[in-house]
């Protein structure tokens, strides 16, 4: 049979030091409700007395030292707040005039309340039948007070500046030059044409310009003249060589009703000797292995006009091979 474990009662001193902490923490927010209530109902008192909003400060500064919880807090943070705002009204009546002093009034009270015989003693002639000590105390102690500030739990900053890093500066190493070396020497052929592939466009556009001039009338048909039957790429390079001569306007190119025709183009010469410049106008125009093959159905091998060129070591080209294939 298991036995069931009871928690202990608290002990009587417990039990009473809590219920009598609970009363003082309900006391003590029935005091500010009340305090609360009063500085709101006698507000605009408050804000015409200096007396009485002194009062005031002096019962809320007696509550604030057992206030423990945010509840409270905020309640006495309310109070303070009307408060403020009383002396702010204090400090603006004053300063429109209702209360007015001037140096005369002043010094006439500090005679009245701080020499003995005030009415017959002339002050001008005897400024020691003032109470010099006393008027210190009474109306001087208060600016010399220390000006309010914060508490902090460690104290003032006491933390002294990191140590300034000094910086190791690296000796600059010599870079070793090597032997000069002659560059290679390059003659008006190759600046001109560039490398090896630009030389061979230059040379398959100057085969294509002699092969358009022996045409009668130095004219031809495109597709006549830049097929090729047995290469799809040599076909491409044609296109291209054609739209270089294009571009150097030895050529032009004009819509025929069996297709397009390519011309030889004679610049006539102006008196300045400046040669005829005409608008350029531009295409794109795409050959897929399809459009090929039907330019190879309709144009013999026998019409074609550029001839073909030969590869070398590599071999046929990747898109004749595909083309062979096709077949």
């Amino acid at each position: 049979m298991m036995a069931m474990e009871r928690s202990r009662p608290a002990p009587v001193d417990q039990r009473e030091s809590e219920e009598a902490a609970v009363g003082d923490e309900r006391d003590l927010r029935r005091n500010l409700h009340k305090l609360l209530n009063d500085t709101k109902e006698r507000q605009h008192e408050i804000a015409s007395c200096p007396f009485k909003l002194r009062q005031q400060i002096h019962e809320a500064n007696a509550l604030i030292t057992r206030v423990k919880k945010p509840t409270d807090a905020s309640l006495d943070s309310e109070v303070l707040n009307l408060l403020a705002h009383g002396g702010v009204e204090i400090v603006r009546k004053a300063a429109h005039g209702s209360i007015k002093y001037n140096v005369e009034d002043y010094i006439r009270r500090l005679k009245h309340k701080y020499v003995d015989d005030p009415e017959n003693v002339d002050v001008s002639a005897h400024p020691h039948a003032f109470k010099w000590e006393e008027i210190g105390r009474g109306q001087f102690s208060a600016w010399l007070r220390p000006a309010p500030g914060t508490t902090h739990m460690l104290g003032p900053m006491d933390a002294a500046p990191p140590p300034k890093r000094t910086v190791v500066r690296q000796k600059k190493r010599r870079v070793v030059v090597g032997d000069g070396v002659r560059p290679d020497l390059l003659d008006e052929g190759d600046i001109l044409h560039g490398d090896a592939a630009s030389k061979e466009t230059d040379k398959n556009m100057e085969q294509m310009w002699k092969t358009l001039g022996e045409q009668p009338q130095s004219k031809a048909f495109m597709v006549e003249l830049c097929l090729n039957h047995d290469s799809f790429s040599q076909t491409v390079e044609n296109i291209f060589s054609l739209s270089f001569l294009v571009r150097d306007g030895k050529v032009c190119l004009k819509k025929h009703p069996e297709g397009i025709v390519v011309t030889k183009v004679s610049q006539p010469k102006h008196k300045d000797g400046q040669k005829n410049s005409k608008e350029r106008l531009q295409f794109v125009m795409s050959l897929s292995m399809r459009e090929w093959n039907e330019w190879r159905k309709r144009v013999s091998r026998e019409n074609t006009l550029m001839p073909p060129r030969v590869e070398g070591d590599a071999g046929p080209s990747s898109a004749d091979k595909r083309a062979k294939v096709a077949e």
